[in-house]
């Protein structure tokens, strides 16, 4: 990261959050609204609101793996750097807008214009195109230091267009149109397409929070076909560039993406657990279908618990923070996470993950994470010794703060 854009990313954070109550609410929860994405509308025609949001993650983590194996060491930088503003205007409209100082060149994550109806909203601009669950939560309320390894192996990535949301009681369906990110709206001709659309079922079974959800995405790839992709998965860290497993070069014109979901919540248990395909079509050859999934289990020490609401998890509020007779909330999780890129005569390896975490949460604006993770990789694409079989070991620590 540039020293120039840290320096002013700290400074302009530090700025917010000397601005700032700590008693304020985590950006990421500051509505009741099916979609906590959003920013809260104005409450009467009138009124208008503006409110700053930022949030920062420092992460130090070690890789180990056999003898001679490329990308292992220790590793520390800035997670994410975010700085924006939400704005409430009349009439159900509001904003939102945020930059990451972490990318290079400094990015938009969320650019976007939204009318809010009782049932109904629409969502105009750079936003989430209908994320599985564990993308969908917010990035300040994993259960991890990074989410499953298919979801940025699949490229689950933030895409300008337009969405409609609908809910009605414990169901929702949502939808979109889109292009590519902003910052690659260079060629308005040849600009990927995608249509995606996500639906979820979420009732209440007496102490029993329960959420099952389907998606679809198709996508044509346009310009991107043009170019050779790769799908690939990082160590369970984002930290560090190396990619384990990976695909050769392929040239795809188009993608469908399958997904199915399932949750509880059980006072201070949660179960959560995702499967995804990714059929990425090819002209002249045999399409390959790349699978992921994973099964995780979550345990309060403290008498807390996950919120699950509106199609994703929520922040945690300790019941008893520090500075409220408490000492915040604790939170024990395990995941196993698997990602296959084997497909026909494509060889980009299989990953079975072992994870376990420990959440520290003194104060909703504030968090401290660990993690141990296990990683058994077969066919992997970076071989040690002509071996393409191994373990590598990840320990991570996560220091977070928002407002």
């Amino acid at each position: 990261m540039n020293p120039r854009r840290l320096v002013t990313a700290l400074a302009t954070l530090t700025g917010f959050g000397l601005s700032m109550p700590a008693v304020a609410q985590s950006a990421d929860d500051a509505q009741p609204s099916a979609d906590v994405r959003a920013p809260k509308a104005a409450e009467s025609a009138s009124e208008w609101q503006i409110r700053p949001r930022w949030r920062l993650q420092y992460d130090v983590a070690r890789i180990d793996g056999p003898d001679g194996l490329a990308g292992v060491g220790n590793f520390q930088d800035i997670r994410r750097a975010r700085v924006g503003v939400d704005l409430a205007m009349p009439y159900g409209f509001s904003a939102r807008v945020e930059t990451d100082f972490t990318a290079d060149p400094i990015e938009l994550t969320d650019a976007y214009l939204q009318w809010s109806g009782r049932r109904v909203k629409v969502i105009l601009g750079q936003q989430k195109a209908q994320f599985p669950l564990d993308q969908e939560s917010s990035d300040l309320n994993t259960s991890f230091l990074e989410r499953a390894a298919f979801v940025s192996a699949f490229g689950y990535t933030r895409r300008t267009g337009i969405s409609g949301h609908y809910v009605a009681g414990d169901w929702a369906i949502s939808g979109g149109v889109y292009t590519d990110p902003l910052v690659r709206l260079d060629d308005v001709e040849m600009n990927s397409k995608s249509v995606d659309m996500r639906t979820y079922w979420s009732p209440q079974l007496a102490d029993t929070k329960l959420h099952f959800g389907a998606a679809y995405h198709w996508r044509d790839m346009k310009d991107f076909g043009l170019a050779a992709m790769r799908y690939g998965s990082r160590p369970a860290l984002r930290i560090t560039d190396t990619r384990y497993i990976g695909t050769p070069d392929l040239a795809v014109e188009k993608e469908q993406r399958f997904g199915l979901e399932a949750a509880a919540v059980r006072g201070r248990f949660h179960l959560a657990s995702e499967a995804h395909w990714l059929k990425a079509q090819r002209e002249g050859h045999k399409d390959p279908i790349f699978f992921g999934a994973y099964a995780e289990l979550g345990l309060f020490l403290t008498k807390d618990s996950r919120p699950l609401n509106g199609g994703m998890f929520g922040a945690i509020k300790p019941r008893k923070p520090i500075g409220g007779g408490g000492l915040g909330a604790v939170q024990l999780n395990l995941r196993y996470d698997y990602l296959t890129l084997n497909s026909g005569a494509i060889i980009g390896g299989t990953q079975n993950g072992y994870l376990a975490s420990i959440i520290w949460t003194p104060a909703e604006n504030f968090r401290l994470m660990g993690q141990y993770t296990k990683l058994k990789y077969t066919d992997a694409a970076i071989k040690v010794d002509g071996n393409r079989a191994y373990t590598v070991n990840v320990i991570g620590v996560r220091g977070q703060i928002s407002f």
